[in-house]
């Protein structure tokens, strides 16, 4: 990231990373920040981990972990940390435990089995501050008539299978001079929902927008309705991973 700016931002895992760095269907991103580091999102498998490997980063150092939501995709990476023998701080939902499905297929977490060597941080507020500059918020109501989860996506209560809202969705965000940096894990309630909340909680103008928009099954007028709708926030730099799809990318670039 550029050197003007204070925070430094490594991704570690992402669709399409290449060589020597490994990829695979997932995100993950290391935050350096005033001597602070933390996780947001750990991938499916160890990718991030042999990634950060490469990279020189030193994951021991890492405090917490902040999960967006409980997608294999997004926090499967979690149970390869036991060999770092430290108790990591895991911070998420309550809503994150319940079992999730794509249809038919378990897309979720066995949380049970990593209950023993991570320490869980369940967080009801709207807002969490970690620091004096890092925030977590979630889940961003829904505002517009065009964005809203995927209706293939279910959670289990008890034996009761209900539609997912991802009412356990987190979104970090960085207080960067006179702006922030907001990074989405899959944007599943709506990145321009996600946009227009973060901008009125934290009342600044966004310098960086990265992660997933969760564009790659969207039509083609959704995509040009949520492109248009983020050019009205004259967000400074715009850096789509994971499943904003290729289609967005490539609107993105050219906008």
């Amino acid at each position: 990231m550029s050197q003007n700016f204070l925070t430094k931002i490594t991704v570690l895992c992402d669709d399409r990373l290449s060589f020597p760095l490994l990829a695979e269907h997932g995100f993950s991103v290391l935050i350096e920040k005033e001597g602070r580091f933390l996780l947001f999102d750990t991938g499916s498998t160890d990718v991030f981990i042999k990634n950060a490997k490469i990279l020189g980063k030193d994951l021991s150092k890492v405090e917490n972990i902040i999960i967006s939501h409980s997608h294999y995709d997004h926090a499967g990476g979690l149970k390869y940390l036991l060999p770092f023998n430290k108790k990591y701080k895991v911070i998420l939902k309550e809503e994150a435990f319940l079992p999730k499905y794509s249809n038919e297929r378990f897309t979720g977490i066995e949380w049970e089995s990593l209950r023993g060597f991570l320490d869980f941080v369940v967080i009801k507020d709207e807002v969490l501050k970690i620091s004096d500059s890092i925030y977590v918020f979630g889940p961003a109501p829904f505002k517009n008539d065009f964005e809203e989860p995927d209706p293939y996506f279910y959670v289990t209560r008890g034996d009761k299978k209900e539609r997912d809202f991802f009412e356990e969705e987190l979104n970090l965000v960085i207080n960067e001079g006179d702006g922030i940096i907001l990074v989405t894990g899959c944007a599943h309630r709506g990145i321009v929902n996600i946009v227009e909340y973060a901008i009125k909680k934290f009342n600044k103008r966004i310098k960086i927008l990265m992660g997933g928009f969760h564009l790659y099954k969207s039509t083609f007028p959704k995509i040009e309705k949520v492109i248009n709708s983020l050019q009205k926030f004259d967000i400074e730099n715009i850096i789509p991973y994971h499943c904003t799809g290729e289609e967005a990318i490539k609107i993105l670039n050219k906008r």
